[in-house]
């Protein structure tokens, strides 16, 4: 499911993600396309990383990110690759590591793939239900795209809601605690003489 999710923002990236029919859960990896320059094998390594992800293979998607990084520690797409791997195998913190790296990578020029890897951030820590994390990469987000894209900002800030949301409607009530019983006084244990041993006794203590 989430290998589906990465890859439809892989194919049509940001302007079809803000569209009304893609949802949150639908997005998916981008390709390795505008690529900051790179050897020639590091960027196949990195394509086929995003294949494999997208096939639900996220183990051989990570194994083939790390080689592109081995081959290319400077081109940033394996470690967009390798976060989206993690996050798919409940890694959320070595995701959000390698997203990092990844966004500090891509060109400042490069705006579409910086904000890329801050929504795969923003989405990592919604999947992982730290929406506290997560409210403030959307909002990163938002602020990112807000003057190029309105309409994907709003939409990750309804994201961020509805993460929120989530939370509150999971969140267990307190059970109410018992009140403590006052407790009764104990009485002196009265003294129980038997039928015979009343017999006995003197008639002034019968």
């Amino acid at each position: 499911m989430v290998g589906r999710w990465w890859g439809q923002t892989l194919a049509f990236g940001l302007t079809v993600m803000s569209a009304q029919a893609v949802r949150a859960d639908e997005l998916k990896a981008p390709q390795n396309v505008n690529a900051e320059p790179g050897n020639r094998q590091s960027s196949q390594l990195a394509s086929r990383s995003a294949s494999a992800d997208m096939k639900g293979q996220p183990r051989q998607a990570l194994d083939l990110a790390n080689q592109a990084i081995r081959a290319d520690a400077r081109n940033p797409w394996p470690y967009y690759d390798k976060g989206m791997a993690l996050a798919e195998l409940g890694e959320t913190d070595g995701a959000l590591a390698a997203l990092y790296a990844a966004e500090q990578r891509f060109a400042p020029s490069d705006r579409w793939a910086r904000s890329v890897a801050i929504y795969g951030r923003a989405q990592t820590l919604n999947r992982a239900g730290r929406c506290v994390e997560a409210v403030q990469a959307y909002a990163d987000y938002a602020q990112f795209v807000g003057k190029d894209d309105p309409r994907s900002a709003e939409m990750a800030r309804r994201y961020a809601m509805n993460c929120q949301t989530r939370v509150r409607l999971r969140r267990p009530q307190r059970p109410r605690r018992p009140r403590p019983r006052r407790p009764r006084p104990r009485r002196p244990p009265r003294r129980i003489v038997s039928h015979r041993a009343r017999s006995r006794l003197p008639e002034s203590k019968q």
